[in-house]
């Protein structure tokens, strides 16, 4: 989720241990503060945008980073206010911490929760990186809580409320959709479809169609799918690929997105070049996040380049 979102929803969690949103309250700052310290990653972005991706939503998102930041804020809170018993303030800064790793699980971005046992990012692909009714739903219990205290218990109960019942009709619309893509493409044994939330579009669904010789990418609307790519499938037994995957830049890809797909175009000079594709993020007519891995006559990788947006120069990796 976006930083605005977390904050909110902070806010909204602090309220419900009955403390008052001052500025003064080490619970309202804890969990508040709280829920928005992980994004601190951002500072990864100094050595630029691939550092940035490769480090964000990692060590800093999970269980055990969580649990270090409540403690170390919680703690330097108590001390600058020791009006409240460490205990308390501890809990409610670990409820913000939580909740913030929670919610980054609900976009296709994921989050490393596991870490340092495991570095899969775990998703469960539900929503968009920033959702127009979460969003909504915390922004306006914060305007009551901020016009009416008395009521801003009441209206955060109301936000999670909302928040869920919205992500349980999510998760109805994506099994639907799942199931309405598998009867259209006659799915047989071995094939398979990935439904993923749009980029930009809360109320639209992308899939990934896992069928034959070919994985489509597409989008459907109103129930009516259309496809906007088709791929020849991943084939791990071309010397050509096997020899990419054995290089920096597929072991960026494994790490950054569990959709990843490998092509490889072979030129008039023997020269190969095999390209990877980040399936998650689709946008103006093309995938986000690419990247090229150039092999010579002799199957060799001499150059590798990733592309953090289209259209855009390339960070040429050390090789």
């Amino acid at each position: 989720m976006d930083p605005i979102t977390h904050g909110l929803i902070g806010i909204a969690l602090s309220t419900l241990s009955g403390h008052s949103m001052q500025l003064n309250d080490p619970v309202f700052l804890g969990c508040t503060l709280g829920a928005m310290l992980p994004d601190l990653d951002i500072i990864a972005h100094v050595k630029g945008r691939l550092n940035y991706l490769l480090k964000h939503r990692g060590a800093s998102h999970s269980l055990i980073a969580l649990t270090g930041m409540a403690l170390g804020l919680g703690t330097g809170l108590y001390f600058a206010f020791p009006t409240t018993p460490w205990t308390n303030v501890f809990f409610w800064t670990l409820v913000g911490t939580m909740s913030h790793g929670m919610m980054d699980l609900l976009n296709s971005y994921g989050a490393e929760l596991l870490w340092p046992f495991s570095r899969k990012k775990i998703t469960v692909d539900m929503i968009m990186l920033t959702d127009p009714v979460v969003l909504s739903s915390f922004f306006i219990s914060f305007l009551i809580s901020l016009k009416a205290p008395d009521l801003a218990k009441t209206s955060s109960l109301a936000a999670l409320t909302i928040s869920a019942l919205y992500l349980g009709y999510r998760h109805l619309g994506r099994m639907k959709t799942h199931d309405r893509l598998t009867k259209i493409y006659q799915l047989k044994e071995g094939e398979q479809i990935k439904v993923l939330p749009a980029m930009y579009h809360p109320f639209t669904w992308n899939f990934i169609l896992f069928q034959g010789d070919f994985v489509r990418f597409g989008i459907i609307r109103n129930q009516t799918p259309s496809i906007c790519r088709v791929l020849p499938k991943f084939d791990g037994n071309n010397p050509s690929v096997a020899n990419a995957l054995e290089g920096n830049l597929a072991e960026i890809f494994s790490q950054f997105t569990p959709y990843y797909h490998v092509i490889a175009h072979f030129s008039e000079a023997d020269e190969c070049i095999v390209e990877f594709l980040d399936l998650r993020y689709w946008a103006k007519g093309d995938f986000i996040y690419s990247g090229n891995v150039f092999l010579n006559e002799d199957g060799e990788i001499f150059q590798e380049i990733f592309h953090p947006l289209p259209n855009q120069e390339g960070v040429l990796l050390s090789y």
